[in-house]
């Protein structure tokens, strides 16, 4: 069979799959799995379609490039984050200072409600050097007054914009504009993180995966088949890349999406892989505290819309860790709880997150019947912190390096 690694769940895709579902030829399909446009659940072709801020980058660059070279562009080539180059459609480049826009395209679930969306973006000449990012109508503000657009999607329309800049030796200032993103922030639960007044413009990898309770369950088992010892259960892309960090191998690293039932479900029961049903003896859980807090709680299917019992589960690990005195500060605290986490005490914080570890550990054990380690990550500002539960500790500083990639002890 050939196949080629997806490079974002560095997993094998069959190529001869993508060819015929996409009737495309070998090389066609090849450039859409490589470049991460493309992937599989095993038995489906799945289609990855650009972030907010993939789209905010093409059309920041279509208006630089009208700007600086006077051209018109229709198609713009964007590197992601990932490393990868795609072509993204510009709608519409016009006006002075140029203004270019980007309708953004969905994927193959169907369930962004994001797709659509026009994303707009205004290049100017600066005095100085340097490349400034702005946000304009319909982009959300954060609880602090920044506007929400994120680290990732900041440095990509750098990184994008830079070679522009440097060749013309100038400096450029970028304002992003969703003129729908007011309405638009309506149908979402951005209002639950503190965002206000639009959308956010995001990004860790530059491609939106699908996210049908179908497509992800899919994608889970097709992962599990290429586990090496121990799955572990990440819930999105920035602690996918911080368990790679931690030393954990990448055929190890299932993202379950926040969807620890599904998961733990194919854990427990095995998958198909080489003509036999592959079975695990113990399960890897990595997470951060909003989605930890909830499974410490017995929420396995942590979406947003199904369940938020965030602050219930952190006012009663508190008193589990005999600080009540924080805890009914915990229940009057009306903004987001990763600001009332980075205002604890750091002991008071490491022992919360420990408590937090010790009882999914204790929780996924007695419920699934398999072997659980769980690891925090918390991140505050530059800072960052990583929290080991006992059977985490035991489960990966026990084994071979070789099997884990960090030393014992």
């Amino acid at each position: 069979m050939s196949s080629i690694l997806d490079p974002i769940r560095r997993i094998p895709v069959d190529l001869e799959l993508v060819r015929r579902e996409l009737n495309v030829d070998l090389p066609t399909a090849r450039y859409l799995v490589r470049t991460g446009l493309i992937t599989t659940d095993g038995a489906r072709v799945l289609r990855r379609g650009p972030t907010t801020g993939t789209c905010a980058t093409a059309a920041a660059k279509a208006a630089a490039i009208r700007l600086l070279e006077g051209r018109t562009v229709r198609i713009v080539r964007v590197r992601l984050p990932i490393g990868t180059v795609v072509g993204v459609r510009v709608s519409r480049v016009d006006g002075y200072p140029p203004e270019a826009r980007v309708k953004k395209p969905g994927n193959d679930d169907r369930v962004d409600v994001t797709a659509g969306v026009t994303i707009a973006a205004r290049v100017e000449e600066t005095g100085s050097q340097g490349i400034e990012i702005r946000a304009g109508r319909g982009v959300g503000e954060t609880p602090s007054g920044e506007p929400a657009i994120s680290e990732a999607a900041r440095e990509q329309i750098i990184d994008n914009l830079r070679y522009l800049a440097d060749s013309y030796g100038i400096g450029l200032r970028v304002t992003i504009e969703v003129p729908d993103g007011e309405e638009i922030a309506r149908k979402t639960l951005a209002h639950r993180h503190g965002v206000e007044g639009g959308i956010s413009i995001l990004g860790t990898k530059g491609l939106v995966d699908p996210n049908s309770e179908e497509a992800i369950e899919g994608s889970i088992r097709s992962d599990l088949r290429y586990v090496g010892r121990f799955p572990c259960l990440v819930t999105g892309y920035r602690t996918m890349d911080r368990a790679r960090r931690l030393g954990i191998p990448s055929r190890d690293i299932i993202n379950c999406h926040g969807r620890y039932d599904l998961a733990l479900e194919a854990v427990k029961t095995g998958v198909p892989a080489d003509g036999e049903v592959k079975r695990f003896g113990a399960v890897l859980i990595f997470g951060m505290p909003g989605k930890l807090l909830k499974l410490a709680a017995g929420v396995y299917n942590t979406h947003s819309k199904v369940a938020d019992a965030r602050r219930e589960s952190l006012v009663t690990r508190l008193v589990e860790i005999g600080r009540p005195d924080i805890a009914v500060k915990a229940m009057r605290h009306e903004g987001l709880i990763s600001e009332f986490l980075r205002g604890l005490d750091p002991d008071v914080r490491r022992k919360l997150f420990e408590r937090v570890c010790e009882l999914v550990e204790e929780r996924v054990s007695s419920d699934h019947d398999i072997e659980c380690g769980c690891a925090l990550y918390f991140r505050s500002g530059d800072s960052e912190e990583v929290v080991e539960g006992e059977g985490w500790k035991r489960l990966v500083r026990g084994h071979d390096d070789d099997l884990i990639g960090r030393p014992k002890g």
